[in-house]
């Protein structure tokens, strides 16, 4: 599993206790969280432009893209993600291969280019994560990684 940034995995399991390094049901529990608690969902597009999927990634595909429902979890090179909150804290949630924001610097161009353009207040201290518990630390690590990388 992957831990890097700022925040520890155990710091981070103390706000989600899903992140937890063994944890039953960790999926199931992203996904409940996600789905209870949306702020926004989304998809970038390959050059980074931001998708509202509304309430749904399944019923919301970009106009003339269905398909890429079909090549999880690439998503014929989109990123499929989630903002969720339910107190103070925020978590993004992107459904992904692990190494995606972790070592692409094409893919956390992508990431950072799409997530500024959410129409809503995105802390820079927003917790980023896969769908499988990966943690890519905060949207301030993630910049950084890509400035050391670039």
């Amino acid at each position: 599993m992957i831990t890097v940034g700022s925040i520890t995995r155990e710091e981070a399991t103390a706000i989600f206790p899903f992140l937890q390094e063994k944890y039953r049901g960790r999926r199931k529990e992203i996904k409940e969280y996600t789905h209870t608690y949306p702020e926004f969902v989304f998809w970038i597009y390959p050059d980074g432009k931001l998708f509202d999927a509304k309430e749904a990634h399944k019923k919301n595909t970009p106009k003339g893209f269905d398909y890429i429902l079909q090549d999880e979890p690439n998503y014929g090179g989109f990123l499929r993600g989630r903002l969720a909150r339910q107190f103070e804290e925020q978590i993004i949630v992107i459904y992904c291969e692990p190494e995606v924001l972790h070592l692409n610097n094409e893919k956390i161009k992508q990431f950072l280019t799409g997530i500024k353009e959410i129409p809503l207040p995105v802390a820079d201290t927003t917790l980023v994560i896969s769908d499988n518990g990966d943690i890519y630390g905060t949207i301030t690590d993630i910049e950084e990684r890509l400035e050391i990388t670039d």
